[in-house]
């Protein structure tokens, strides 16, 4: 990541269904996020026509319906570099507020490194699905991370060579795509985030920068399967509160 400085784009994968999300999302991401170049919006063909008036609010993208959506939006984090030509790549969920003023370039760079978090400890039980994700995808390169829990949500910035070298790993390792990999695990068995922590920490650990904690303190994460956007209102700040 030398020479000028990186590109950075927010990169959310949504669907119609979290569209009041997306869109308070995207409000308070304008009024508040500073040092990225464009918000990358990834939603399947079928949510194309349930946008309204959303379409002029960021860079939509729309990728192939699959049968289970859950699984799907993992794989299109997975390939975020084939939606955007950034340097660098900021994941973030429909329901990730940002509800203070956060410049990109001051949280997420130590120099010309990312600041990336993972926890020191394993937060869940042994036998957990996407606890056993990463060892089980990496084997025995994995062996000197054990320990770590990877599987922590966004935000998560990567550098984009993460992706390609992450396919292609899983192709030399495993002999297919990361699409028939994830597809014989299942969605409770395959976790995104903590094959891109894990391939960023073996593969190239001068990129990052980690920490326990989030870089990115002034992001805050709602559940949009429990929450709403009007039932969480009084906790934002007045300026996301108004239409």
């Amino acid at each position: 990541m030398a020479g000028a400085a990186p590109a950075v784009d927010v990169f959310i994968r949504s669907y119609h269904r979290d569209r009041a999300w997306l869109a308070l999302a995207l409000r308070a991401i304008r009024l508040y996020l500073r040092g990225h170049r464009r918000v990358v919006v990834v939603m399947p063909r079928a949510s194309r026509e349930r946008i309204g008036g959303l379409a002029g609010e960021a860079a939509f993208h729309f990728c192939a319906d699959v049968a289970d959506d859950y699984l799907g939006q993992q794989l299109t984090k997975l390939h975020a570099d084939c939606w955007t030509d950034a340097d660098v790549i900021l994941h973030l969920d429909s329901d990730q507020l940002f509800l203070a003023p956060c410049d990109l370039r001051a949280r997420l760079f130590d120099g010309r490194r990312l600041r990336a978090d993972h926890a020191l400890n394993q937060r869940r039980p042994g036998s957990d699905g996407w606890l056993c994700c990463a060892p089980g995808f990496f084997g025995t390169d994995f062996d000197r991370l054990r320990g770590l829990d990877l599987t922590g949500p966004p935000p998560l910035a990567m550098p984009r060579e993460v992706y390609g070298g992450l396919r292609a790993y899983c192709e030399r390792r495993h002999g297919m795509t990361l699409y028939d990999y994830a597809a014989r695990l299942g969605a409770d068995r395959f976790c995104e985030f903590s094959l891109l922590r894990g391939y960023a920490l073996l593969f190239v650990p001068d990129a990052l920068t980690w920490s326990e904690h989030n870089p990115l303190p002034e992001c805050r994460t709602f559940w949009s399967r429990r929450d709403t956007p009007a039932g969480i209102a009084a906790q934002l700040p007045a300026a996301l509160q108004s239409p």
